[in-house]
Order: structure tokens, then sequence, then C-alpha cells
């Protein structure tokens, strides 16, 4: 089941993607950068009519904010709580760090509003999304879920951010597994498939040739040291030179096996 470690993972992840891909995502995003500068009204001491607070709310939405980062969040107070069913921090700081790493791994982005529910006290809404991760194996990730936006009476803004999901999260785990792709396109597609499918010999047939890449040179110098009188036999390093050449050996019976059962073309 998931849980907050689950949670900080993922954040976690989404920082070193933003790390990897800040340069490329700040020219890709120069363009959209006016759009999502915060303004005078995020400021702590601003305050908002209800019109205007809503009015920002349907812009963020407009943009896919909380799933792509790009929005000014100018309705929320700066210390605004943000929660979900796995975790809660202050600060939108942080929320748009987050959500805009994460959104950079996203491709294909849907978001569709399906409700809107204006309260004396608060906006509830409903939505649906879907997108495909930027993973080597390309899967969609789709889900359904809510929004509740609670207004602080003498500022207008929000203070409270708290979401719900309405999917299992065994279902989410199970679509990470997946391609989008009907047919498998690349040798990680393959593999995923596999594994879904629950078939161990169709993810060795796709793992081989990573196999033969990573046991050969191991293999080879192994050999070489036992040629040159060097032996790792009885030892830890020897136990690991006995598994390299099994599974180089297993990787090479399994390139012709691969090959004419066509699973991977070229």
């Amino acid at each position: 089941a998931f849980n907050p470690a689950v949670w900080y993972g993922a954040e976690a992840v989404g920082k070193v993607v933003g790390a990897t891909k800040a340069k490329n995502d700040a020219d890709a995003s120069s363009g959209a950068t006016a759009g999502s500068t915060p303004s005078a009204e995020a400021s702590v001491g601003a305050t908002l009519t209800r019109a205007r607070a809503l009015e920002l709310l349907r812009e963020d939405y407009d943009s896919s904010y909380f799933v792509s980062g790009v929005g000014a969040l100018a309705a929320y107070d700066p210390r605004c709580e943000f929660s979900d069913p796995f975790v809660a921090f202050e600060g939108v700081d942080r929320f748009k760090q987050n959500v805009s790493n994460l959104g950079g791994m996203m491709r294909d982005i849907d978001l569709k509003i399906t409700a809107w529910e204006e309260n004396e006290d608060d906006l509830v809404t409903a939505w649906k999304f879907s997108c495909v991760l930027d993973l080597p194996w390309r899967p969609r990730l789709a889900a359904a879920g809510g929004t509740t936006h609670a207004f602080d009476k003498s500022t207008g803004k929000v203070v409270k951010h708290i979401e719900r999901w309405d999917v299992e999260p065994a279902k989410v785990v199970k679509q990470l597994l997946v391609p989008a792709s009907k047919l498998p396109e690349n040798r990680w597609e393959v593999f995923m498939f596999s594994l879904a499918d629950g078939d161990a010999f169709g993810c060795w047939l796709a793992a081989s040739p990573g196999v033969v890449k990573l046991a050969a040179p191991w293999v080879a110098v192994s050999l070489a040291a036992k040629a040159a009188g060097i032996s790792a036999e009885g030892t830890p390093l020897g136990a690991v030179d006995a598994l390299a050449f099994w599974m180089l050996v297993l990787a090479l019976l399994a390139e012709p096996v691969r090959f004419f059962k066509g699973i991977i073309g070229s």
C-alpha cells in the first residue's frame, strides 16, 4: 500500500528529474514564464474578493497547474496547507516545485474538470486526467479525483488545498507497468508487457541483449585474470564471476530463440 515514504520517494525522484532537466525546461518554458510569474496578489498581505479568487483558480485549472506546475497560484496564501491521501505539507513554493519537477516527466497531459461547486467557505472541484510518463516503456497514467479549496474569510485566499483520488493504489501501480503503446516498440516495452502478463520467459528474452552487454566484459576480464594465473575461486568475487558467466551463457542461448520468435523486430 501507499504510504508517506512512497510520496517522499516520488518527491525525491522529481527533484532529480528537475535538476537534470533544468536547462531544457527553462528553454522550453521561456514563453510561458510571464504567465507563471507571481503577481502582487500572491503576496502574504494581499486580499482577494471571492470573484477574483475564483477567476484566478479557473486560470490555474486552465493551465493544468497541478500536474504541469505552470500557473501563478495567485489565489493561494503562500503558507497554504496542501494535503492528499498520502501526505500533507505547507507552502506554495514546495507545491509548485513538486508538480513542476514531476510534471517534467509527463507528456500528452489531458485534464478535464467534471464539477465546479462554489460554496460559502470553499470551492469543490472534480477532475480526471491522463498522461504518458516519460519513462523508457512510456506507461499511461489515468486517474480521477477532486480538490477542495478552503478560503480564509479575512484574506479571501486559499489556505487549504485538499485532494482526493478516486482510484485504488494497486490500479495505479498496475498502470505504471503497462506501456501506453498497443504494440511494443522497444525492448523496454516488451519487458514491461511481459512483466505485466507474468511472462518470466518473455522478460528474459527482452532483457537478454542488455545482459550480454553487461556480463560479457566482466566474463572477459575474469577469463583474462585466470589466464594470467589470478583466480578468485572460493571468494565472493569468484561467486560473482560464476554468476556473470552463467547469465552470459543463458543470454546468448536466448538470442536465437528471441530471433525466431520475432519478439523484437529490428
